[in-house]
């Protein structure tokens, strides 16, 4: 251990913005007593050092400095126990002041990416603690259900959970309250991705569906047909989902351009759009713009983005949002590429 305490002080004081002459007022000594810490002529009375901790935010242990390979041993060995937020912010701490020390030390930037990968993890797993009491509590609230799936089930989340635990949480629940069609729907999109086909379809015939969202059988069944290896057939489903359905085509079109069949999923998104009514959503013509840039279709994406910002000022009343912009930068983007 390295009991360069005044060097420590010198760091924390510097890091702060503090002069000497602020940091001895506030402690109550002369600011010569803060150069000799500094300069390891004297150490501080060790009646100071809960002061010291407290201007700095500091534990009184942190004052005593270690070697670098000491404290990132220190820090490994809070992440195998567990990480609290005091652990989190004083592993964090560390690992900023070895790479700016050393910004290659390839140890410190290991730990650094298992520091965020732990904390994403507990974050992700205290959020799960907190929607399953809210589901005890309000079976028929759909958002705790989508929350939940994000949360636990796979997909983008598949490196923090999977859906075999999303569907071990949730199935009892869509048994006794199949009314509640965003559990219902996140259910039924976990089975089939498990493959549990037999289950999903059940589940589909027993969806309770308003009278907006009756394109979301078909939708699902197509998923199903699509997950055996059947794609003409899923094709044949999707199609029977009538045009003047705008979120029906919505989902169609987002199925198809899954499958690269990208001029259905076009006259899908199209008809998504055109079928609205003001104040008129945007994400179909979002897709139309990704898709035609993607396609290399220079002039038809440049037409979604400008379609994009003419909706949101006639519709929205919006001008200058960051939304906005982003679409000018797009078609710029666009426009500068030969």
């Amino acid at each position: 251990m390295n009991m360069d305490i005044g060097g420590t002080i010198k760091k924390l004081r510097t890091d702060k913005g503090m002069t000497q002459e602020e940091a001895a007022e506030t402690l109550g000594v002369s600011f010569q007593a803060v150069s000799k810490w500094e300069t390891g002529t004297t150490m501080p009375d060790i009646t100071l050092l809960p002061k010291i901790a407290v201007l700095f935010g500091v534990r009184i242990d942190d004052l005593f400095s270690v070697d670098h390979e000491d404290e990132l041993k220190r820090v490994q060995e809070s992440l195998s126990y567990g990480l609290s937020e005091q652990s989190y912010l004083y592993a964090k701490r560390i690992l900023d002041a070895s790479l700016q020390d050393d910004p290659d030390n390839v140890r410190a930037l290991k730990l650094y990416a298992s520091l965020h990968l732990t904390k994403s993890n507990a974050d992700l797993l205290e959020a799960g603690r907190m929607l399953e009491r809210a589901m005890e509590r309000a079976p028929l609230d759909e958002e705790i259900f989508h929350l939940y799936s994000q949360v636990r089930g796979g997909g983008v989340y598949k490196a923090h959970s999977d859906d075999d635990w999303f569907i071990r949480v949730c199935e009892p629940y869509a048994k006794k309250y199949p009314q509640n069609q965003s559990l219902m729907a996140h259910l039924i999109e976990a089975m089939i991705r498990q493959r549990y086909f037999e289950k999903a379809e059940a589940y589909i015939d027993r969806m309770r569906l308003d009278s907006g969202r009756e394109y979301l059988r078909k939708v699902f069944l197509g998923d199903l047909a699509l997950a055996k290896g059947k794609a003409e057939e899923a094709k044949a489903i999707w199609n029977t989902v009538s045009g003047d359905d705008s979120m029906g085509q919505y989902e169609i079109g987002e199925r198809f351009n899954r499958i690269h069949d990208y001029e259905r999923a076009i006259r899908c998104f199209q008809n998504a759009f055109q079928t609205t009514t003001p104040p008129r959503p945007l994400d179909a013509v979002f897709s139309l713009a990704f898709l035609y840039t993607k396609l290399g279709r220079k002039a038809e994406a440049v037409e979604a983005w400008r379609l994009i910002i003419d909706t949101l000022a006639s519709d929205h009343h919006d001008h200058d949002s960051e939304t906005v912009e982003w679409a000018h930068r797009e078609i710029r983007k666009l426009q500068s590429v030969s």
